[in-house]
């Protein structure tokens, strides 16, 4: 629980020097697992509560149509497939990132999104239609600050240089496509062979009638 605390402590300051930050927790031990796994749910939580309850002038989605769980799989999902995937290609290019590395240093990178995920939900509530672009804004500062902490914090997880992590960003898109293809090919692959075997069963039950 200390170190839970000291972790969650030190993560203001990480979000300010990125380089310096990554660094203590990769190799000061100032990062917790902990931490990053409660940032990637409050990163899942996050996507509910900006559909639900974004105001109603910039909220276009349907939302009695909407299930939470589906709201959370479409934020946490895009994660896991990114940490899965730099893992796969930094393993072969010599990355001297861990798994629980990559997690940690993409879950922190997310605090921007968070925070100002929340930030313009709360404002939209109180905005004008003149005042919109505020969201747009709110929006790209939060993204940029994320790009950066990822990139500098992955940087010092595999102990890259700017132009081998750049490299290696591009073949993470790749393999990350990859997965995707693969995922979907095995889904229709395993729905023919139930609805194959469906047909088989329906068969033989109307031939022991």
């Amino acid at each position: 629980m200390r170190k839970f605390l000291d972790s969650l402590i030190y993560l203001p300051y990480l979000l300010v020097h990125p380089f310096q930050g990554f660094y203590e927790a990769r190799f000061g031990n100032k990062g917790s697992i902990q931490v990053a796994t409660v940032l990637f749910f409050l990163y899942g939580v996050i996507q509910i509560f900006n559909v639900q309850y974004t105001g109603f002038i910039n909220n276009f989605s349907h939302i009695l149509g909407l299930q939470s769980t589906v709201l959370f799989v479409s934020g946490a999902l895009p994660v896991i497939l990114f940490v899965v995937s730099n893992y796969s290609v930094t393993t072969l290019m010599n990355g001297n990132g861990r798994f629980r590395d990559i997690f940690t240093v993409t879950c922190y990178s997310l605090t921007p999104l968070i925070l100002f995920g929340f930030l313009s939900t709360i404002i939209s509530n109180v905005l004008i239609v003149e005042e919109l672009p505020m969201l747009a804004g709110f929006y790209w500062i939060g993204m940029v600050w994320f790009l950066f902490l990822l990139f500098s914090g992955l940087c010092v997880a595999h102990e890259y240089t700017a132009f081998q992590n750049i490299g290696t960003l591009f073949l993470t898109m790749v393999a990350a496509c990859v997965i995707l293809f693969l995922c979907v090919l095995i889904l229709i692959l395993g729905d023919r062979v139930i609805n194959f075997f469906g047909v088989v069963i329906f068969e033989i039950v109307e031939r022991l009638r």
